[in-house]
């Protein structure tokens, strides 16, 4: 390989972690602004799971009214 070949995959590689980190604070701050709470297990008592949080490891719950 190249120079400039081993040095772009370095810099891909290096990127990489940024972009999904941020993909995870992007999905909890929605969850957030529409009143949902993160909950890695179950949701509470008469709350349900309208999405995810901290990138599809947790589920969004917000209340039933």
């Amino acid at each position: 390989m190249s120079a400039k070949a081993m040095k772009a995959l370095l810099l891909l590689l290096l990127l990489l972690p940024a972009v999904s980190q941020a993909a995870a604070v992007a999905d909890t701050v929605m969850c957030r602004k529409t009143k949902g709470k993160c909950s890695f297990l179950l949701c509470p008592l008469f709350m349900r799971a309208t999405g995810t949080c901290y990138n599809r490891l947790a589920k969004c719950c917000r209340p039933l009214w």
